[in-house]
């Protein structure tokens, strides 16, 4: 009894730190954006994010090794995951708000779920799967309606933000799609802290190619923020993500999607002043429930199905 307990204490201790923390580091990206240019966040961030995982490989003597086919793959979902999608995301938060964003990158499995059911040996959508999918997508455009028919005009900034935040999706989506399509023979931290170092070294290089070092300014708050987003966001919330994926149903797991949202708008009410209209938040509203239609929704899986990010499939 007191093992079932404890074990119910860790699930429900590792639910809160995937909710909240992964939810809050869109306030963080916010700050860290207000500072410091997007390609130099996201530079920072994987850079310490790969040194703490990589440390813990080495106190738990896992070896970092990895083979040439293995490395390469796995940089290119790094620099899909936390080059494209991290720095696009922390330009994004510079024009639109950060629950606003969050809700956008929360279509993430809709567009997963899109791109296996059109892809060979992909997982099929049944009829509820495809009733979220229309939803989200009617979402996305009450979403989006106020910043294209406002009394003032046309919202570029907001509309511009909107498309990158789509773009930012995308990246991650196909990404998860390779991850499932690849096949590494990794211990998961020691492939985590490949795909973050290889794209911290290209986030570096845009960063010196742009002349971020030379504009950055490097303040308490902006520091504070990218190290907020090493530790908690990729590092804790990552650590509480694969004990949830080998101990609760990916169904389960996967509600983080309209959870952080939530906990993002929250956030940005309280702390940045920040306010949606009626639309954006109908919009808002459908948009998380379709996410959640879809997730819940059953599909045909044509193999077991792994997590896009952490939980990565064994090579032979």
């Amino acid at each position: 009894m007191a093992t079932s307990a404890a074990r119910r204490n860790r699930i429900l201790i590792a639910f809160a730190c995937v909710y909240f923390f992964w939810g809050s580091t869109y306030g963080a990206i916010r700050i860290a954006g207000e500072h410091l240019p997007p390609p130099l966040v996201g530079a920072v961030r994987s850079f310490l994010s790969t040194i703490i995982l990589a440390a813990w490989c080495l106190v738990r003597g896992i070896s970092l090794r990895v083979s040439r086919a293995t490395a390469w793959r796995l940089a290119v979902v790094g620099i899909l995951f936390m080059s494209v999608n991290n720095v696009l995301l922390v330009w994004a938060e510079q024009k639109v708000p950060s629950g606003y964003a969050s809700v956008v990158i929360a279509m993430i499995p809709i567009m997963v779920a899109i791109f296996e059911n059109v892809t060979p040996d992909g997982e099929t959508l049944n009829l509820r799967g495809w009733v979220g999918t229309v939803l989200g997508a009617i979402g996305m455009f009450v979403l989006v309606w106020p910043r294209l028919h406002s009394s003032a005009g046309l919202d570029r900034q907001g509309v511009a933000g909107f498309l990158i935040l789509v773009v930012a999706a995308l990246a991650f989506a196909v990404g998860s799609i390779l991850s499932r399509r690849f096949h590494f023979k990794a211990d998961t931290f020691v492939a985590t802290a490949w795909q973050l170092g290889c794209a911290s070294a290209v986030n570096f290089m845009a960063a010196g190619i742009g002349g971020n070092f030379r504009h950055a300014v490097w303040t308490t708050s902006g520091i504070l923020a990218i190290v907020y987003l090493a530790v908690f966001g990729s590092v804790v919330g990552l650590t509480a993500y694969v004990y949830l994926l080998k101990h609760v149903p990916v169904t389960k797991v996967a509600t983080y999607a309209f959870v952080n949202p939530v906990v993002a708008v929250l956030i940005g009410l309280a702390f940045f002043g920040e306010r949606l209209a009626p639309a954006e938040v109908g919009g808002m509203i459908l948009i998380l429930f379709a996410v959640a239609t879809v997730i819940l929704s059953r599909t045909k899986v044509a193999q077991p199905p792994t997590d896009p990010l952490l939980e990565l499939p064994i090579e032979e």
